[in-house]
């Protein structure tokens, strides 16, 4: 049975893998160089050290690809953990190329195990004598290359008929010789189709696996904005307790107002306890000429520039904006989409984005009111009525009504973190504002939208983030998870405006109650922010985008050591190959012996023992010497030094004594059994 693959298999491996990965004329000299070992007479003499050093290269050049991949990016999209894993297996036929060249060209042709693992090496140190197995990396090569093209994913009729035809290639010398080729192809071609239908299956199945568990889980774990639907904490009892964890970085700037409130999304119609966006489909937006540049619309004097850097979940998510938002520079992501209500959402874009805001008073994001942003629930619209009239919000401008409804939750309600157990006859809503008069920024807000839709000001629910921390350790304004919040986007004189009524202590409460950890956290915070920034870098300072020059040299040091290895013929090669896979006891003299009676027509029987064998030919003199090459040969404890010496010295000394006993005149018969 054949152990290494047939002519031209793995030449035609390497031709299909670069076919699918796009590395045709990368793969076309390496096939060329693969197949040429067959043709070529003369072979290599490398040592196990060799080989340890093109492991340890090949290895090498594993892991400075795989840094390189994970810390470069394209010019629209990302390389991200799982991306850059998969180009890293696409490349693994081209760095694992030398190893497998090296076998191929070497008098061994085979590879030591000592090559890939640190133990064994220390073990043939320890013991040179022993001898360590070997392993021929065809067929492993042979399936790295199928694999590595199954991984640029290419999904085509053209891909499964090149993949049926290399297993048929493979398989074609392995097959039962029980059955006639006219039914193992038939067999084959059914196998294949088998195949194809459940590719197929199982492909459909796994997109609705990812779509509904995979968005479902790292939404959650992340806590990313959701455009059409927010749930209040309203009405929930106990201490409202938001993470240290930094989610946005802003810019330092001149000029810049403190809060500054960067929004995320918005909301028109209230359904206690939650938030939902009517008519809020998405449109995508087109980018400008240099692909980083997204344009809402036109602006007007005087414009404001706002950068952020913030994380993407898998290169998604909702962007947190400043009100009035006409345009996004330097935003490096292959898709970007908008709704009515301002919400602005990327896909396919870097683990980390860095982006410029131009934003006015009067921007263009926000689509005008609706009726929806003028309608109070049905359960909510005789308290808020109430109050709306007892504040007097019938007359008046929307500027004073909004000043109205500010200065009614300034004098007479607080921020809470804490709500406790409420009657159940009253709503939430109800609690806050006539007993309690305390709550968090959910409250406030909804209130304050409620009442200014029951003063015939349109206005939306709002939540985003507020800027207000200054970060001394990074010079740059921080947002923590902690920051998130809520407020009122109200329409006033023809312009959305921000209108948030939530005391301006809510920060100052929920600061004054954070871990004494906090700075630890922020140190950590920072440090993954700098790696995080270099991986996704840009420009071309980045070191992964020069590591493998360093590799130069070592791959040229290499090369020179193994082009300076003496060459031998194959025949040679093959015969010292033999001797190279010897197993620990087959240097055992008792063979010479062996030899010795085979010559002299005393040979073993196949069917023969050995203990029989020297019984037959009255030959008791060998019997201490077979049982001391027995413990040599198989014994997992084989001989210590002395009893090594003594097989040595009794096996010189039996053909010693009948050297003259038999005459070879040349070599023996047939060559002496080693199973023995």
């Amino acid at each position: 049975m054949p152990v290494t693959p047939p002519p031209l298999l793995l030449g035609a491996a390497l031709l299909f893998w670069g076919w699918q990965t796009g590395f045709p004329f990368l793969a076309l000299p390496l096939a060329i160089l693969i197949e040429a070992a067959r043709a070529l007479t003369w072979r290599l003499e490398l040592s196990a050290t060799d080989f340890h050093r093109l492991t340890d290269l090949c290895t090498l050049l594993i892991g400075v690809s795989g840094v390189y991949l994970f810390s470069t990016t394209g010019t629209s999209r990302a390389v991200d953990g799982p991306r850059a894993m998969t180009l890293l297996f696409q490349w693994l036929p081209f760095l694992i190329f030398p190893l497998v060249a090296i076998q191929l060209y070497s008098t061994a042709g085979k590879v030591p195990l000592t090559a890939f693992f640190w133990a064994l090496r220390r073990q043939a140190a320890r013991a040179p004598e022993t001898r360590p197995g070997q392993v021929d990396l065809g067929y492993l090569y042979f399936a790295l290359c199928v694999l590595s093209a199954s991984a640029a994913n290419r999904r085509t009729l053209e891909f499964y008929a090149g993949l049926c035809a290399l297993a048929a290639w493979a398989l074609w010398p392995w097959r039962s010789r029980r059955f006639s080729p006219l039914w193992w192809a038939p067999m084959l071609g059914v196998a294949a189709l088998a195949g194809y239908s459940g590719h197929v299956a199982l492909h459909r199945f796994q997109q609705v696996v990812e779509q509904t568990v995979f968005d479902y889980i790292f939404s959650m774990v992340r806590g990313d904005a959701d455009p059409f639907r927010v749930t209040t904490a309203i009405g929930h009892l106990g201490r409202l307790k938001l993470s240290e964890r930094t989610v946005l970085r802003v810019e330092p700037r001149e000029g810049l107002r403190l809060p500054f409130l960067l929004r995320e999304a918005s909301y028109d119609v209230y359904n206690s306890p939650a938030w939902l966006a009517s008519g809020a489909a998405f449109t995508a937006v087109q980018p400008e000429a240099d692909g980083e540049t997204w344009r809402f619309g036109a602006g007007r004097s005087p414009v404001e520039r706002i950068t952020v850097s913030a994380y993407l979940n898998r290169g998604r998510g909702v962007l947190a904006l400043p009100g009035g938002a006409f345009e996004i520079d330097r935003l490096a992501v292959v898709g970007v989409q908008k709704n009515r209500l301002g919400a602005v959402k990327v896909e396919e874009g870097l683990g980390l984005v860095t982006y410029t805001t131009l934003f006015t008073p009067d921007g263009p994001l926000d689509a005008p009111p609706v009726e929806a942003d003028l309608q109070v629930p049905t359960r909510e619209a005789p308290l808020v009525s109430r109050i709306a009239a007892d504040l007097g919000l019938a007359g008046g401008s929307p500027v004073e009504k909004v000043d109205i409804i500010a200065a009614y939750f300034r004098r007479n309600f607080r921020y809470s973190t804490w709500k406790g157990e409420r009657p159940r006859r009253e709503s939430a809503l109800e609690e806050f504002l006539l007993n309690s008069r305390a709550g968090h920024c959910e409250y406030f807000a909804t209130a304050t939208t409620l009442l200014l839709r029951a003063a015939g000001v349109p206005a939306r629910y709002t939540v985003g983030f507020s800027v207000q921390e200054w970060s001394r350790l990074e010079q740059r304004y921080i947002v923590r998870a902690r920051h998130a919040h809520s407020w009122t986007l109200a329409y006033v004189n023809g312009v959305w405006r921000d209108v948030d009524t939530t005391p301006a202590v809510w920060a100052q409460t929920e600061q004054s109650e954070s871990s004494s950890l906090e700075p630890v956290h922020d140190l950590w915070s920072f440090a993954v922010f700098l790696f995080s920034k270099w991986r996704w870098s840009e420009d071309d300072s980045g070191i992964g985008r020069h590591a493998a020059w360093l590799l130069i040299p070592l791959v040229l040091l290499l090369v020179w050591r193994l082009y300076s290895r003496r060459r031998v013929g194959r025949e040679a090669a093959a015969s010292r190959a033999t001797v190279a896979v010897a197993r620990p006891g087959q240097d055992s003299e008792f063979y010479l012996i062996a030899e010795r009676l085979l010559a002299a027509g005393l040979g073993r029987r196949a069917d023969e023992s050995p203990a029989a064998w020297i019984a037959r030919i009255h030959a008791a003199e060998l019997a201490p010497i077979l049982d001391l090459h027995y413990r040599y040969r198989f014994d997992p404890t084989g001989l210590d030094a002395t009893q090594r010496t003594s097989l040595r010295a009794q096996a010189d000394a039996w053909l010693h004594d009948h050297a003259m006993e038999t005459s070879v005149t040349g070599p023996p018969p047939q060559a002496a059994s080693r199973t023995c």
